[in-house]
């Protein structure tokens, strides 16, 4: 998306009552440094100001923007979230907020609060494509397109906004794809996002190679793109490159340490390539995200086996089998843990359901194959 505007506040025209001669200097100091750029003063000036004055609401406000710029999300969100308690009228702040909201990955707080802005303010553009772009984020992908659809011809094209709805295609498996890709295609910015969309398309068709081509070429445009390391790291994940999937993961989780599907996967590729310290690392990460993950649960069971801790093992096993029941190599996984406990007849009847599963999805394969 173009560079989101946030709003700087210069006057004090919304304050219930002018500060002191003193104070308004100060004000003034703090936003001459933040319009030289610098901002790491700019913000200490700001927060000695709050101190001596903590209803000052612009310089709240121009706290949380300083904090922005320097990359400060979650600093720049308590700085606006206080604002807006001094000043619950100001959709600017409101708006600021989103922002923040969004660029720390809180892709559910920025919907929160764009929803609250748009009530408000339903013909601010950029807030709805915001909050498209926040729902797109958080895969509502019916939800996203309701929002994008409308903005798609209001203004010059772009190609975050571009991408989200073109994905939201993509995985809905709606017919607006092509039309989003040749519009994308027909401006040198969107051929970043092109290539990572038709990427993305030949990872739904299971084309890796195809899908890597395209991801590679993206991120030698712009090694920017929301999730492009993913996507990499998943079609070499695919491929067997364990090596090259882990750098890709290992740099997703840099830009989004939240991410589990990105610790999740980047665990699964370090343990394929034997490295069980980091893989039990990465998946306990993943765990303390989503507890509830059963592909995450079974991964750290086969690695507290191969461990020598089948006792641990198993429960998570067990917990993860239950939920995926049809996963042939979590209920192998199971039955040789129970092996090793001792527990034979609870092992006999996991490996038979492995072979009975193994038939079946023979059987599945066999008729799914083109005939000559």
């Amino acid at each position: 998306m173009k560079q989101l505007m946030l709003i700087v506040f210069l006057a004090s025209t919304f304050l219930p009552q002018q500060p002191a001669a003193d104070v308004a200097t100060q004000f003034q100091r703090a936003v001459a440094l933040q319009q030289e750029g610098k901002l790491a003063e700019a913000a200490d000036e700001y927060r000695a100001l709050l101190k001596r004055k903590p209803d000052y609401i612009e310089a709240q406000a121009n706290l949380g923007v300083v904090l922005a710029r320097l990359g400060r999300y979650e600093e720049s969100v308590a700085a606006y979230t206080a604002a807006l308690k001094l000043a619950p009228q100001m959709t600017p702040i409101l708006f600021n907020l989103g922002i923040a909201h969004y660029r720390a990955g809180q892709f559910a707080k920025a919907v929160e609060s764009l929803e609250s802005l748009l009530q408000q303010k339903p013909d601010l553009l950029q807030a709805r494509q915001l909050y498209g772009l926040s729902l797109s984020a958080l895969g509502r992908d019916e939800e996203a397109l309701r929002q994008l659809e409308p903005t798609l011809d209001a203004a010059q094209p772009d190609q975050a906004v571009l991408y989200a709805a073109g994905l939201a295609y993509l995985r809905l498996g709606k017919s607006g794809l092509r039309a989003t890709l040749e519009r994308l295609a027909a401006f040198p910015a969107g051929l970043p996002a092109l290539h990572l969309l038709q990427g993305q398309a030949f990872l739904r068709d299971r084309d890796y190679d195809h899908a890597l081509e395209e991801l590679q070429a993206a991120a030698k445009l712009n090694a920017d793109l929301p999730r492009l390391y993913f996507s990499i790291g998943l079609a070499n994940f695919m491929l067997g490159k364990h090596k090259e999937s882990i750098a890709a993961f290992e740099n997703e989780t840099r830009r989004n340490p939240l991410d589990t599907p990105s610790l999740y996967y980047l665990a699964e590729a370090y343990e394929k390539d034997g490295n069980l310290i980091e893989a039990r690392r990465r998946v306990e990460a993943a765990l303390r995200l989503d507890p509830q993950l059963p592909e995450a649960n079974g991964l750290l069971g086969k690695i507290l086996f191969k461990q020598g801790q089948p006792a641990e093992a198993v429960k998570l096993l067990e917990f993860a089998a239950k939920k995926k029941s049809d996963d042939h190599e979590l209920r192998y996984a199971l039955a040789r843990t129970y092996q090793q406990l001792g527990r034979k007849e609870d092992a006999a009847r996991e490996f038979a359901e492995v072979q009975r599963l193994k038939a079946e999805q023979l059987k599945k394969d066999r008729a799914n194959t083109p005939k000559p």
